[in-house]
């Protein structure tokens, strides 16, 4: 099975899908990137200057960072295969200064009216060794001001209310933190434990969904990843052309994903193998299909925000999935994840990275 896998890629690169040249990024000034976290609204596309330049960002997906020229642009977002007259949020015109780096976020609920853009800021600056950056957005909209805290009760963030956000900068490691209401140490609204937090690296979490049920969407990048912009096939892209991802390519269409894993990231990905679908219990992956809800948690827990290399996957020990879990990693008997062995390492996308496993990861 391995060498099958690593002879189709060897056909990919044959064919050219892997080529194209490393572009250094161009001297622009600010950075903009866009975050669906409405959780009653399809994918959208989003609009700049009345061009479409993000299409089909599904709930809980964040692009990547857009690099512009300081200034003023009109911003419009229309649900996916529409156009902009269908407009759901602007067009409006928004600002955006040097040295700037602002998420767009869409939040609040079409079925309450209050779908609307959140314009969140961080101060994005580099980091000395050893620390880490967090900025936590408060996304749910039935749901109080909360505070963020450790597991002895200190607060880390306070009293964050609705459409707010805080940044902090702390020394990288691992962390369990708690989502609680602002003043309180329960009920937990949303649970993190054992998340690590890595040195040099810039984490955007966003409480999202609803009160009833509670979600996490999450970025995570290093200022090296803007550095270059590599001009290759998207992990959508480099699945459906791989033979043996097709079962995956499947479900990701079934949960409404592909749009998110084209445009938005960066990702990194473990793509269970067809065989990995065909070792699931009889039934069990028809079931699953025909579940939007479980089949979208169930890919997202094979997703992280940001780009690791297996390098880093082995050297974290454990990975925070873009459906909140917590993915460990075990090096006996050879590399895995969350009990799926790693086959095929460091296949580059142009919104992530792609590694292949053997077992398909169960929250």
């Amino acid at each position: 099975m391995k060498q099958r896998l690593f002879v189709i890629l060897g056909l990919l690169l044959t064919l050219g899908l892997f080529q194209g040249a490393i572009v250094n990024a161009q001297d622009t000034t600010t950075h903009v990137r866009v975050a669906h976290l409405s959780p009653d609204t399809p994918a959208v596309d989003v609009y700049v200057d009345g061009a479409a330049v993000i299409t089909g960002l599904g709930f809980n997906g964040i692009t990547g960072w857009i690099e512009l020229s300081a200034g003023s642009y009109s911003i419009a977002v229309a649900p996916a295969g529409t156009s902009i007259d269908s407009a759901a949020i602007g067009p409006a015109t928004l600002s955006f200064g040097a040295g700037e780096w602002t998420t767009i976020a869409a939040t609040g609920s079409l079925s309450a009216g209050t779908l609307g853009p959140a314009i969140i800021s961080e101060d994005i600056a580099t980091l000395e060794p050893g620390e880490t950056f967090v900025t936590v957005f408060h996304g749910i909209e039935d749901a109080p001001a909360v505070d963020v805290i450790l597991p002895d009760g200190t607060p880390v963030i306070s009293s964050l209310s609705f459409g707010e956000s805080a940044s902090l900068t702390l020394p990288a490691g691992t962390y369990s933190l708690q989502v609680v209401p602002a003043g309180a140490t329960e009920p937990v609204v949303l649970n993190l434990s054992n998340v690590l937090l890595a040195n040099q690296t810039y984490y955007f979490v966003a409480a999202s969904g609803t009160l009833a049920s509670p979600g996490v969407a999450l970025s995570a990048w290093s200022l090296g990843t803007i550095a270059d912009i590599l001009t290759l096939g998207s992990i959508t892209d480099i699945a459906v052309a791989t033979p043996e991802l097709s079962t995956l390519v499947t479900a990701v269409v079934a949960a409404d994903m592909a749009g998110a894993l084209a445009g938005g990231g960066p990702y990194t990905v473990f793509a269970p193998t067809n065989d990995a679908f065909a070792a699931l219990p009889d039934g069990v992956l028809e079931s699953v299909l025909a579940d939007t809800a479980v089949l979208r948690n169930i890919l997202q827990y094979h997703i992280a925000g940001g780009v690791f290399t297996a390098e880093d996957v082995v050297s974290f020990g454990q990975l925070l999935m873009s459906n909140g879990g917590v993915a460990v990693v075990s090096t006996e008997g050879g590399a895995s994840i969350a009990g799926a062995q790693i086959l095929v390492t460091d296949i580059v996308a142009s919104n992530g990275i792609i590694h292949i496993i053997g077992g398909v990861m169960l929250p």
